[in-house]
């Protein structure tokens, strides 16, 4: 059972079932909360819903002078009249991976950063990442007529789902870890961290990895000499070039703790570097026929 339907709910409060990712209007459907249990919810709604599909809900329920969100994947277990022009239906949580569902979350979503889908940094407090979620789910919520984006909605739902569960975001943040290692390394030999272009590759690396920890953790943006060894893949005797020519020209500093951090001008090198490596990508590609 998600973290926002633990404790107790009180009926009453209006939903809304999104049926597809289509974003057209008949897609979604109004719903009343009524109740919940460990395993399910229940709420009634004015159209039947076919046993067995998967739906999205989005809203936030009465829990007594507060209100909680209750957001995520559910499959429908049952749905009977309960009156005229009135179903109820019970949902079951859907079991996924942390991106969601993969037949209903765009393919893109998979490789999302739940950090920068809620744009805040990996060092955030439960507080900050509520707040921030509140915010941006009213601004894309499929029934702001104005900003409402069911693509951008869905993310954030997901990416809410882990990071406010302690274990999911405990596990997450190993995943990104890991990942942070394979992505950022550049070197897989003593032999190819030497010469002129893996000098280069060297201080574009650096300046890669200190431009997205301060984009990521602006008020944390400083790295370790050893955090470049380990993910950049380079021994530290072959990082002092680097390191110096770097520090010469203003690109990095070594802050109050001892750690490096990017400055304006190594922000404005290394977006430069950037489009000047699409330039060339560009070039190479084949001219249509």
């Amino acid at each position: 059972m998600p973290a926002a339907v633990r404790e107790s709910l009180d009926a009453g409060s209006e939903l809304t079932i999104i049926l597809d990712a289509s974003g057209s209007p008949s897609s979604r459907l109004r719903g009343l909360f009524l109740a919940h249990n460990e395993n399910s919810i229940q709420i009634q709604l004015g159209t039947a819903l076919g046993q067995n599909i998967l739906v999205s809900v989005a809203g936030e329920v009465r829990a007594g002078s507060s209100r909680v969100p209750l957001l995520g994947y559910y499959r429908v277990r049952s749905c009977i009249i309960a009156g005229i022009g009135k179903y109820r239906a019970e949902l079951t949580p859907e079991v996924a991976s942390a991106e969601g569902p993969e037949e209903t979350a765009p393919k893109r979503d998979e490789d999302a950063d739940h950090y920068e889908v809620l744009q805040v940094s990996r060092l955030a407090d439960a507080d900050t990442i509520r707040r921030v979620f509140h915010a941006l789910a009213a601004r894309y919520h499929p029934d702001n007529k104005e900003t409402g984006n069911d693509h951008r909605f869905r993310q954030l739902v997901v990416a809410y789902n882990v990071l406010s569960d302690p274990e999911k975001r405990a596990a997450y943040d190993v995943r990104l870890a890991n990942e942070d290692k394979t992505r950022f390394r550049i070197f897989n030999s003593m032999q190819s961290a030497e010469g002129v272009q893996a000098e280069f590759r060297k201080r574009h690396g650096i300046l890669r990895l200190l431009y997205t920890k301060r984009l990521r953790d602006p008020h944390d943006a400083g790295m370790r000499g050893r955090d470049f060894i380990e993910l950049l893949g380079v021994p530290g005797e072959h990082m002092e070039f680097a390191l110096w020519f770097l520090r010469e020209r203003r690109y990095i500093i070594r802050s109050d703790n001892n750690r490096f951090e990017i400055t304006c001008s190594g922000v404005e090198e290394f977006e430069a570097e950037q489009g000047t490596i699409a330039k060339k990508q560009l070039v190479t590609l084949p001219a249509p026929a």
